[in-house]
């Protein structure tokens, strides 16, 4: 059960992330999806992570998801995966740079019956800050 469940989250990233087919998304996530990420506040269900999603693929339109690490056990996925991406248009408050970003994500996934009913994603926010600054010329922030 272990080996599908890591090949469904693999198929639902390149179904989603990495080519925005939503249709064909829609056939492997459970009725009640849910996603959450440290990226937005609060719980989207699967129309709103799709509108997450469109907004963020229309600000990075190259941007790939890879999966660098995988481990299921039971109903339960960890992915630990590089988000890349030339960042071109504006996307909540960031301004692009023309640059190509890539940052840390790890993401927790619940399956159930064989479909995907949640995500749970942790995004290096401050890698991705930090790029943005070096490129807008204000330099790397220090620690505090």
């Amino acid at each position: 059960m272990s080996d599908f469940n890591k090949r469904l989250v693999e198929h639902f990233i390149q179904l989603s992330w990495n080519t925005g087919r939503f249709n064909l998304l829609r056939h492997i996530v459970s009725h009640d999806f849910v996603y959450h990420t440290s990226f937005a506040e609060g719980f989207k269900d699967f129309d709103g992570f799709i509108n997450y999603l469109q907004e963020i693929r229309s600000a990075l339109p190259d941007l790939d998801v890879s999966v660098e690490d995988i481990m299921a056990e039971g109903d339960r996925v960890i992915t630990v995966s590089t988000f890349s991406g030339s960042f071109e248009k504006p996307v909540f408050g960031m301004q692009p740079n023309g640059l190509v970003v890539s940052f840390m994500g790890i993401s927790t996934w619940q399956i159930r019956r064989g479909k995907v009913c949640s995500q749970n994603t942790l995004v290096d926010i401050a890698e991705l800050q930090r790029q943005l600054a070096v490129s807008s010329g204000k330099g790397i922030p220090k620690a505090g």
